[in-house]
Order: structure tokens, then C-alpha cells, then sequence
């Protein structure tokens, strides 16, 4: 009888702290934004880290070549990816147990149903194929929050370092969508690229060269030689935690760096009134936030075709783990009634409290954390998308797709969609996701339920391959141009109340170059989508402010020369 061999996870060395001067950290799968900051951070920890191009055509017939069949479609261009780069290395002369001594790769995984979790072995399995066994992942679980930890004492997470890349992440989310933001109204080309760039240089040097606060350090001198000799003790290193803690969430540093921020992005000009619908995109975690081959370079397209892109930040998703994790605790919380009666108060008292404390800690977690995304992009000049309410989008959900299935993007993609077309936050849902992904399968057919049923929702939903792009696209031009009619309309209609034309709107922005500044903040209001027709009504309040100003000015000047300004009496103004 054959003996079968059970599948048994492949076997790596761990990355010692000793190790961090000479090996190299590799990041993978986020924005260029996003990993540049985040690289900046590891650099100012100490470690040595690069970070992959964008994931190409190549990379997928790399990762098809020596990944399992049947895997969703990111893990192919991730795989691949990877060892596009390690082949890279090989070729400038390093040999492969060189490359796997000296680098290790950092990614994000999960657990659960979706086939997400199965990357990171899928990765070693394709690695290994490839021909470099051995090679080391670690792996920053998702679920575990800021306690992450990647099991590998060479990578350890202190507060520095973990509220820091509390920052990148954030600041990658405010500098992405703002890079689609202002693509759309560029009026020199590229300048947006250009823009985002010079902005995100400025932030990587002020991560390398703003040091950590430390209490012994900065304490008024006469008591700093007394906090050196204690720093060993408990007491002062948690608070010097509580007070680096205080510092990163409400120091004033990177406020003022984000202010120049503004003021660079004060240098660009912008023309808003363009018509440009505005397109929400939604889908699977990697597929809508990749910039590559891996969703057809979907949102180049998209402003190609005159749209305005508004991206998902990776910050919600982090924000819906947090409300997974109450969800789950609420639950925990009603069975604990009949788990665990009164009848023994002690213990029920105690199971209580425990559910009770962490799900406090999570929503402490969550109001943190929104609450420093909106100090962030306060600073930036709020020219940002606010972030979805998570409590809204699963309420929202709820009646159509279950808010306790996982795997995927769980109730998201069917919570967003409501939440953006019902509110009027856009004139198009597009959701991207890859080929045979089975928990964005079970979102599109509610989707296609929803769309029926609501014939005035513009919604598209994109498979992602390697190939048949030139199909996608057809499919996103069909929607497309619903959505630019939907445009077209809400600007008449404002046009016609503002009792303006183009040619006065423009001979008045010809005189007010801060209205075309990309460091404007448009006013956003109830029930008006594109930014052309809110910048509209920005313009015509200001322009009648300014002939309120001028007349009101006029007055007095006729009043200080002496002259009598004549009055109608009561009855003239009754015969008028």
C-alpha cells in the first residue's frame, strides 16, 4: 500500500535581530506610496528594506508557472512578483543562497475562509519551486491588529515603530487618493504624478531624520541624569510609552510637515471645471488597490476616459477588522446570558467584564484611529474623501448580505455600493476583483439583485486575468457613459441656478489663483456628485460675496465724500 505524505509547511530559518545589518526587507503588494513610507519607516528603525515594482504581465506568468492552479489571481502576480526580483538579484551576481540568506520578504496575511490565507504558502511552495528554498516570510496577520507579530525576533514591533507605520499607512491612503483626485483636473499633464511624488519625497525624508521622542531625553535638564539611571525601571519605561504614545497621536511635527505639504501642493494648478463623473471604486482588498497589471491599470484608463477615480484606502479595511472584531464580542456577549448565568455570579461576572473590556479596547482601537486619519488630512488642507461608516455600511448590508459571513471583503462591497449611490457620493460603483474570487462571486449576485431593483444605480463589476483587458474596458466604457449623462445633467441643472455662463466663471478664476490651486478645498453638499458642480457653487457664492463686498464699500465711500445718498420714503417705496 502507498503511504501517504501529509502536506507539511515548509521549513525556514527565523530572521535573528542580528541579522538586520546585512539582510534586506522586501515589500510587496501595497501602493508605491504606501511602501516607500513604510520603507522609510523600517530604515529609521534600522532596517535595511526595498520595495517591489508594480506587479506586471510577466510577474503573472512567472507566479502561473510555478504556483498551484486554481489560486485567486493577486497571488500569481504576488508570487511571480517576487521572484522576478530575486531572479534580478541572481543576475547581478549574487547566488541564491546568497538571496536567501540576505533578504526576507514582509507581507500581510489573514486567516479564515477566503483563499487570501493561503498565500503565504503558497508563496513558499512557488519560492521553493523556483528554486529557492528556504527563502524567509513574515507574515503580519491582519486580525492581530498593532499586537501583530511576525514571529521572527529580528522583526519586532515597538511603539516607535508600530505608531510610525500607523503614519505611512495613513499618509499612503491621503496621498493616493489624492494623486486620482488631482489627475483628473490636471492641467498639465503628469503633473499630478509629479506632484504626489515631490510630496512623498518630502514625507520619506522627515520619517529618516525626525528622531523618536524619549522622556530622558527630553525632560527639562536638571531631571534628565536622574531618568537616565532609572531607565531601566518599569515605571519609566511605561511612561515613556504612555508619553511617545501622546506624541505621535498629538505632537505637532508632522502637522507642520503636512502644512508644507499644502503649501507644495499650493504650486499646482488644477482646472475643476472640467466635467469629470465621479467613479467609486470597490472590490476585493488587493484587486482595488493595485495600480498595475493586476486590475488592467484600471484607474489610468479610467482618466483617460475623462473620470474622476475615488480609490478605497486601506484604511478601511483595517477599520472593518476592528468592526469584526466587536461584531464578534457582541455576539460573545449574548451567548455568555445563557452560557453563563447569574446563578453564579462570580463567573458571570468575570466573563462579562473580560468581553467588555476588550471590546473597549477596540472601539478606543477605532476612534484613534479615525480620529488621527482626520487630523492627518485636516492638516493636508481636508481636499481628502472622508472614510466609510462602518456602522452604516453594514446596516446598510445587512437586509441583503449577511454581516457574519467572512472571507473576502465580507459585507463591504455590498454596503458600499448602497452607501454611495443612496447618499449620492458618486455616479458610478466599480468593483474590481479577481478571476473566481468566490466571496466577491456572492457579492455580485446581490449586486445584480440590487441593480434591478434600482434601475438608477450605475454599477460594473470586473473579473481581473492576466488577460482580456481590451474586454473590461469595453465593459467599463458602457457604464461609463451612463455616468458621464448622470454628470452631464447635474452640472446644467447647477449651471442653470447659478445663473452664470462658462466664459463669467472663467474671466473670474482668471483673477483668483487660488481657486485654481490644488490645495483648495471644494465644498462638498448634500445631493451634488462632481466636483465641477460643488467648485460651480463654491464660485458663485464668492463671486456674489465679493459684489456684496464691492457694493457695500462703494456705500461707504459715497457716505465719507459727503455726498447724500437719496431715500425712498415709505409711500414712494409703497407706489414702486
Amino acid at each position: 500500500m502507498k503511504r501517504i505524505e501529509h502536506y507539511r509547511r515548509l521549513q525556514e530559518p527565523p530572521f535573528n535581530s542580528s541579522e538586520r545589518e546585512h539582510v534586506t526587507i522586501i515589500l510587496g503588494g501595497l501602493t508605491w506610496k504606501h511602501e516607500r513610507l513604510i520603507k522609510a519607516v523600517l530604515n529609521r528603525s534600522g532596517y535595511l528594506a526595498e520595495y517591489l515594482p508594480q506587479a506586471d504581465r510577466e510577474a503573472h506568468e512567472i507566479g502561473k508557472e510555478y504556483c498551484a492552479s486554481g489560486l485567486c489571481n493577486p497571488a500569481y502576480f504576488v508570487a511571480g512578483n517576487l521572484i522576478k526580483r530575486l531572479r534580478q538579484l541572481e543576475a547581478e551576481g549574487l547566488s541564491r543562497e546568497e538571496i536567501v540568506k540576505n533578504y526576507v520578504y514582509f507581507t500581510a496575511g489573514t486567516t479564515g475562509p477566503c483563499r487570501y490565507g493561503m498565500y503565504e504558502d503558497e508563496i513558499r511552495s512557488a519560492l521553493h519551486a523556483a528554486g529557492f528554498s528556504g527563502f524567509r516570510i513574515i507574515l503580519f496577520l491582519q486580525e492581530h491588529g498593532v499586537k501583530a507579530s511576525s514571529g521572527h525576533s529580528g522583526m519586532q514591533f515597538s511603539v516607535d515603530f508600530g505608531l510610525s507605520a500607523l503614519h505611512a499607512v495613513v499618509l499612503g491612503d491621503l496621498l493616493n487618493d489624492l494623486q486620482r483626485k488631482l489627475g483628473a483636473y490636471e492641467v498639465v499633464p503628469g503633473d499630478a504624478d509629479r506632484m504626489i511624488v515631490a510630496l512623498v519625497d518630502e514625507l520619506v525624508e522627515y520619517f529618516r531624520t525626525t528622531p523618536h521622542f524619549d522622556l530622558a531625553e527630553q525632560a527639562p535638564r536638571w531631571l534628565r541624569g536622574w531618568l537616565q539611571r532609572h531607565r531601566s525601571h518599569a515605571s519609566f519605561r511605561v511612561l515613556n510609552t504612555l508619553c511617545k504614545i501622546h506624541v505621535h497621536l498629538n505632537g505637532s511635527a508632522l502637522l507642520t510637515e503636512l502644512r508644507k505639504c499644502r503649501q507644495i501642493l499650493s504650486t499646482m494648478e488644477v482646472d475643476r471645471l472640467r466635467l469629470r463623473p465621479l467613479v467609486k471604486i470597490i472590490g476585493e482588498f488587493w484587486a482595488q488597490l493595485t495600480e498595475g497589471d493586476g486590475n488592467f491599470r484600471m484607474f489610468e484608463f479610467l482618466q483617460r476616459e475623462g473620470a474622476e477615480v475615488a480609490v478605497e484606502p486601506i484604511s478601511c479595511w483595517l477599520l472593518y477588522l476592528l468592526f469584526l472584531a466587536k461584531q464578534r464580542l457582541d455576539l460573545q456577549l449574548r451567548l455568555a446570558g445563557q452560557e453563563h448565568p447569574w446563578s453564579k455570579p462570580m463567573e458571570a461576572f468575570r466573563i462579562r467584564a473580560k468581553i467588555v473590556w476588550k471590546r473597549g479596547l477596540f472601539s478606543a482601537t477605532e476612534y484613534i484611529y479615525k480620529r488621527h486619519y482626520k487630523r492627518l488630512a485636516s492638516a493636508l488642507g481636508d481636499i481628502t474623501t472622508p472614510l466609510s461608516p462602518q456602522k452604516k455600511l453594514a446596516a446598510l448590508a445587512a437586509p441583503h448580505y449577511s454581516t457574519f459571513l467572512r472571507g473576502g471583503e465580507g459585507h463591504l462591497e455590498v454596503g458600499k455600493n448602497i452607501y454611495y449611490t443612496a447618499s449620492r457620493k458618486c455616479h458610478m460603483v466599480l468593483a474590481l476583483k479577481p478571476f473566481g474570487c468566490l466571496p466577491s462571486t456572492q457579492s455580485d449576485a446581490v449586486q445584480a439583485s440590487l441593480v434591478e431593483r434600482n434601475p438608477e444605480m450605475i454599477f460594473a463589476s470586473i473579473e481581473t486575468a492576466g488577460d482580456g483587458e481590451i474586454h473590461a474596458y469595453s465593459r467599463v466604457q458602457m457604464a461609463l457613459a451612463d455616468a458621464k449623462e448622470s454628470a452631464r445633467q447635474e452640472f446644467e441643472t447647477v449651471l442653470r441656478s447659478s445663473q452664470l455662463t462658462i466664459e463669467q466663471i472663467r474671466e473670474f478664476l482668471a483673477e483668483q489663483p487660488e481657486l485654481r490651486s490644488a490645495s483648495y478645498r471644494v465644498s462638498r453638499r448634500d445631493g451634488v456628485i462632481s466636483t465641477s458642480a460643488n467648485f460651480l457653487l463654491d464660485v458663485r457664492e464668492k463671486m456674489q460675496s465679493e459684489r456684496t463686498a464691492r457694493d457695500t464699500f462703494s456705500v461707504r465711500q459715497r457716505s465719507s465724500s459727503g455726498l447724500r445718498i437719496p431715500t425712498i420714503s415709505s409711500q414712494e417705496n409703497d407706489h414702486v
